[in-house]
């Protein structure tokens, strides 16, 4: 009898495949050149497998495969900045629940399997893949690699996480695409990478989820605390946020938290752009704000006594928006989840006090207004803006057409 060789992808690695001979006798025991697994036993704890499995390559070194048994395949979701703070504890969320494989797009693998491990996820639960979004390049290869490593076919849900912020910075950075930093890796990057990955979205109706924050808008308290942000006629994003600019959306001068707050209103755009044209394909995109972390890694630059003394007693006792990682990855999670979060082109943000108990807050639906009728102008100068970039570099789109 001839051996039986079955291709698995890497979200399905831990449901079995059975496979039926006609007889009772087992498969033989051999290796073909190409590294499958021989059937027999599993080579992590020697239990008996009737079935040959074929190694497929991927980006991080895994053990042999043990297979159970399952009749369903993984939810999967695609996190940007998983390697710490409310990525890292969205995917614990996520795996918590049960039936979800998290593919964490991070720029250190190595950082990212750590960080994995420090707070317990099972090895079959996650996959690394390197993303850099600072560089749209290594986002294309990120998505190229989400089908021909992770071989990843649909997407459940895509929580653009990822932000960072230079509050020290007197002049703008840019990018190896020759872009503002800030606005590439909070905004561009994550638009491309929703663009690039609707097609799987599409598959499963899968959920987009922008992370933001309440100082994206001045009608919030936080957001009033200058600088605020302000998109204006979008002239700078229009001119390309290049060298020749001064890196800022609205062409003003630069402000590196103001770039940062303005980054975040065009999260909140985008989302609802994205909505009003996909929404109708069965992709729902939503945003929220999970609270404030106030020992977040994206303070790192501020100095030491407004990360560990104001800040968190602002957050506290005054805005009321404290809440810890565990606590934002596990709202992050509800909203990516959850059918009370699936009302497309909203903004969900939790009221009350964390630190009097979770039972004391609870979501709400907040209508995105600031600047809204900017969104579909937003995001059509992004779309071009970040064309152009990949014809400069020689770069294509992973997908044949526009979605």
């Amino acid at each position: 009898m001839q051996a039986l060789f079955v291709s698995v992808p890497l979200y399905q690695e831990r449901y079995i495949v059975r496979a039926r001979a006609a007889t009772r006798a087992p498969f033989p025991l051999r290796t073909p050149r190409n590294g499958c697994f021989a059937a027999g036993h599993c080579h992590h704890c020697q239990h008996p497998l009737p079935l040959v499995v074929q190694r497929l390559p991927v980006a991080r070194r895994h053990h042999a495969l043990h297979l159970r048994m399952g009749p369903k395949q993984s939810q999967i979701a695609v996190i940007t900045g998983a390697s710490s703070g409310v990525g890292l504890y969205a995917a614990r969320a996520l795996v918590n629940k049960g039936n979800w494989h998290i593919v964490m797009a991070c720029r250190d693998i190595d950082r990212a399997e750590r960080a994995a491990d420090s707070v317990n996820l099972p090895k079959d639960a996650y996959t690394v893949l390197h993303c850099d979004l600072a560089d749209f390049a290594s986002v294309l290869k990120f998505v190229r690699e989400l089908s021909s490593v992770a071989r990843v076919d649909h997407l459940d849900a895509l929580i653009c996480n990822a932000a960072i912020w230079h509050p020290r910075d007197k002049k703008p950075r840019f990018t190896v695409d020759g872009i503002e930093e800030t606005m590439q890796v909070c905004h561009l990057s994550h638009l491309l990478l929703c663009r690039e990955l609707l097609p799987k979205l599409k598959i499963s109706r899968g959920r987009i989820v922008f992370l933001t924050t309440q100082t994206h808008s001045p009608n919030s308290l936080p957001g009033k605390i200058p600088p605020q942000a302000r998109l204006g006629d979008l002239s700078g994003l229009a001119a390309g946020l290049g060298p020749q600019t001064t890196g800022m959306v609205d062409s003003g001068p630069f402000e590196p938290t103001k770039a940062y707050k303005d980054a975040k209103a065009a999260n909140v755009l985008t989302m609802k752009a994205l909505s009003d044209r996909y929404g109708r394909d069965g992709v729902t995109s939503v945003a929220i704000f999970p609270g404030c972390v106030a020992d977040s890694n994206l303070f790192r630059e501020k100095r030491g006594w407004f990360r560990h003394v104001f800040f968190p007693i602002l957050q506290k006792y005054i805005t009321r928006q404290y809440v810890p990682n565990d606590e934002a990855g596990r709202r992050v999670a509800e909203v990516a989840t959850q059918g009370q979060f699936s009302d497309s082109g909203s903004y969900y943000q939790w009221r009350g006090k964390y630190t009097e108990g979770r039972e004391k807050t609870k979501p709400q639906v907040i209508e995105p207004t600031y600047e809204i009728d900017k969104a579909d102008q937003l995001y059509e100068l992004s779309l071009d803006l970040i064309d152009q970039a990949l014809r400069r570099r020689g770069l294509k789109s992973t997908i044949l057409a526009p979605v």
